[in-house]
């Protein structure tokens, strides 16, 4: 049995080698997730953790008609009130028509329910919503509390599809079982290969004419060459539309379709994902999972080839996609156009940034590619913070420990860590995942948001918007300086003479 045959998709410490708690060199990284140390690694001090839910939880909230079942106390299902919202600015910046507001529905499993089993109220809470809603996709989210009481929703699921107009999808994803947050990918993905059909209809997604008709032959060519030209980008919840725009407007300069899978997506549009040529990943952690069972259910190639960050990163991008159709020469001949283009705008900004020192923070793959990039533009890369490591971002640490061998890497999403590596540190800029920022301004020290949904980060457009970006909080750190003056952080001044990694074991 292969991971996809299973009922719930093994997590990412099962599947890769992880680690969570790390500090060292690229090169040492790497040498301990290989010679297994890295299963040794840990701290003696967590202050906090994120959940995998919230991200399976964001991704599922996205697809167009889907009705979200929490199944679990209903405090699980607190971030929900918010997503509608995020949502729809998704939807209106891809040109989408904003859905009304959809109340999300919770089994509220109580204490007699976790003695006694919460499969019942599961089964009552999906006829309700098919019944009441109608919608075209009821996702189950399966949390904490019923995966610790053996609750099989699996089997739950299952038997409602048999009586149920929706179509049923179990998301399993307790985040007690995985402390890497990444595995919510995979739980998205999992739910989605087992109870979604990817393949076209006839009669709904193309005509099939009678054989005998002269026409016949002429639809199906057409069918079957739009599929030769088409590549499957998969996105995910911090890449926004315009990340989306800029890299099919490079692959359409190739004479290339884009199709944009699994968010913002619908039960329709995901059946053409197996119509495609090529599938193409935009991040190694967030999709190799989904990439992989596609290959081995429909034989589609794929492509890993990291982030499209900066000039040097979008060319191999673009040459890893043109070199399965024979496109390599055109590539080449529009990456040298672009890469004109955008080096003469950047350019009055480089004098500002040249030899400032910068500290990244956050994902592995966008934090090991734009720490290349920025080292490249002039600027002093003094550290990076990866908020977990795993054996498929290993071609981004290798290139990454290559171009900058001095540089300290930590793997840690622990604030604690991060405040007092900013203290001992001093950068004079960081660039930091969402949420890190309110903790940085106190300390004084300007940030630009690593990614940001509603503006450009990747390839040629989104080189001048982050450039710029760091440009000007560097021009202007007015606000951090004076927070810094009138407020302080809730750590004791004997933290800051730590080493920021003490609490680090193995």
């Amino acid at each position: 049995m292969n991971y996809f045959d299973q009922k719930i998709q093994p997590v990412r410490d099962q599947r890769l080698t992880i680690i969570d708690s790390f500090c060292g060199g690229g090169c040492d990284l790497l040498d301990c997730a290989r010679s297994g140390c890295a299963l040794r690694q840990n701290r003696r001090f967590w202050q906090a953790n994120a959940c995998q839910m919230a991200l399976t939880i964001m991704m599922a909230s996205t697809v167009e008609n889907a009705q979200i079942i929490m199944h679990g106390p209903i405090g699980c299902g607190q971030q929900m009130n918010g997503l509608v919202a995020q949502g729809n600015r998704g939807r209106v910046s891809r040109g989408l028509p904003m859905i009304a507001p959809r109340p999300w529905l919770s089994t509220n499993l109580k204490e007699s329910d976790v003695i006694g089993g919460g499969e019942q109220k599961l089964r009552e809470a999906i006829e309700f919503a098919d019944r009441e809603y109608r919608p075209e996709i009821i996702f189950v989210i399966s949390t904490c509390a019923p995966n610790i009481i053996g609750d099989d929703v699996e089997e739950v699921v299952c038997r409602a599809q048999e009586t149920t107009a929706a179509t049923v999808v179990g998301l399993h994803c307790p985040g007690f079982k995985s402390r890497v947050v990444a595995s919510a990918y995979d739980a998205f993905y999992h739910g989605l290969l087992r109870h979604l059909k990817f393949e076209p209809e006839p009669y709904k997604d193309f005509l099939p004419l009678d054989e005998n008709n002269p026409e016949y032959e002429r639809t199906m060519h057409r069918f079957q060459f739009e599929k030769r030209r088409t590549v499957n980008i998969f996105n995910a919840t911090s890449i926004g539309a315009q990340d989306e725009q800029e890299l099919t407007r490079l692959l359409e300069a190739l004479g290339l379709k884009v199709r944009i899978f699994a968010e913002y997506s619908s039960l329709d549009k995901m059946r053409m994902i197996s119509h495609a040529a090529l599938n193409v990943s935009m991040c190694n952690v967030h999709d190799d999972y989904m990439l992989s069972f596609l290959k081995e259910k429909y034989g589609m190639p794929y492509v890993i080839a990291g982030m499209p960050l900066g000039v040097k990163a979008t060319r191999e991008w673009l040459l890893a996609i043109a070199k399965h159709f024979g496109l390599e020469e055109q590539a080449n001949r529009l990456a040298d156009a672009e890469e004109a283009r955008v080096n003469e705008a950047i350019e009055p900004f480089l004098p500002k940034l040249r030899g400032k020192r910068v500290l990244l923070c956050g994902g592995i793959v966008r934090v090991g590619v734009e720490a290349v990039m920025l080292s490249e533009l002039g600027m002093d890369v003094i550290g990076a913070r990866l908020y977990h490591y795993d054996t498929g971002a290993d071609p981004i640490i290798e290139d990454m420990a290559d171009n900058l061998p001095d540089m300290q890497v930590a793997v840690s999403n622990q604030i604690f860590e991060l405040v007092n590596q900013v203290n001992t540190y001093k950068p004079d800029l960081m660039v930091s995942h969402a949420g890190t920022h309110g903790w940085l301004a106190r300390t004084g020290v300007p940030s630009v948001q690593l990614f940001n949904a509603m503006e450009s980060r990747f390839a040629y457009n989104g080189l001048f918007t982050i450039i710029s970006r760091m440009a000007l909080a560097l021009e202007n750190p007015s606000y951090e300086k004076r927070l810094a003056a009138h407020t302080r952080l809730p750590y004791k001044e004997s933290w800051y003479e730590k080493n920021p990694f003490s609490y680090l074991k193995s």
